[in-house]
């Protein structure tokens, strides 16, 4: 890393001093860590000045400063132990240049080739991405885990409300004779149309707490990390899936019991 980086990357420091020109080949090593870091191997204590060896090393690293947690390999992932090193004390000549501006990227990679190439003809810039374009990379396979997930979610739920309006019909059809004896001795639409409802969905609170119940005891097997903002046992989850499912149970029975109001009672008393 080189001066100026934490800045460019909008990483805060929380306590000590970011790289400087003074920290060259030659000089004291020094490190910055993250507060995960601090945390686990200095808990309760101030790390700047902190020494410790790399394998391998044969000099002390010291710590000048301790920066905020960031995403190091994925935006879901915990926070991890991190060491931020200045690059002239630890050259690498496959290194990654990173540019912070407000103007658009794709006119900002031709400026930043020219001043690269008259700062030395023989390096090449290439590769250039946007931050954006990388989280956005970072996401492709969560992304495609939900639209599976969301395409199966709705394809369920698109055959649940068909089986329910298909048991629905099939209980007004065996009911026929019993629905026109109703209405031929007085019964009222809205009366019909309200036992006929009431039937249906009986079975369907009945479906949704067998539901919710199971869907409980399964999430305990789900892995906390596999879900970034949410837990497996959300409530509000579980209480907006089980509204939907009988919003979309109130509307598949509606249908064939609105059909049921409108039996002639005459036509279902000579029905077989």
């Amino acid at each position: 890393m080189s001066p100026g980086y934490f800045e460019t990357m909008g990483i805060p420091l929380a306590r000590g001093r970011d790289f400087s020109e003074a920290d060259a080949p030659g000089t004291p090593l020094v490190v910055v860590v993250n507060e995960t870091m601090a945390e686990r191997f200095w808990p309760g204590k101030d790390p700047i000045g902190r020494r410790f060896k790399f394998f391998g090393d044969a000099e002390f690293t010291t710590i000048v400063g301790v920066a905020r947690n960031a995403k190091y390999n994925g935006v879901v992932e915990d926070p991890t132990p991190f060491i931020y090193q200045p690059l002239r004390q630890n050259y690498n000549p496959a290194a990654t240049l990173h540019v912070r501006a407000d103007s658009d990227a794709a006119t900002l990679a031709a400026a930043v080739r020219r001043e690269v190439q008259a700062l030395d003809p023989t390096l090449s810039v290439f590769n250039v991405r946007t931050l954006e374009d990388q989280v956005a990379e970072s996401l492709a396979p969560l992304r495609t885990n939900v639209i599976l997930l969301t395409t199966f979610g709705i394809l369920a739920l698109l055959l649940a409300s068909i089986g329910l309006y298909g048991v629905a019909s099939y209980s007004v059809a065996q009911r026929t004779r019993e629905i026109g004896v109703r209405m031929a001795l007085g019964a009222r639409p809205s009366s019909v149309l309200g036992l006929v409802l009431r039937r249906s969905l009986v079975l369907v609170a009945a479906g949704l707490v067998i539901g919710l119940g199971g869907a409980v005891a399964l999430s305990l097997l789900v892995p906390a990390e596999l879900l970034a903002t949410v837990s497996p046992r959300d409530p509000a989850t579980f209480a907006a899936t089980a509204l939907l499912l009988a919003a979309v149970a109130l509307v598949a029975t509606y249908v064939p019991a609105r059909r049921a109001t409108k039996i002639d009672p005459l036509l279902a008393l000579r029905a077989e």
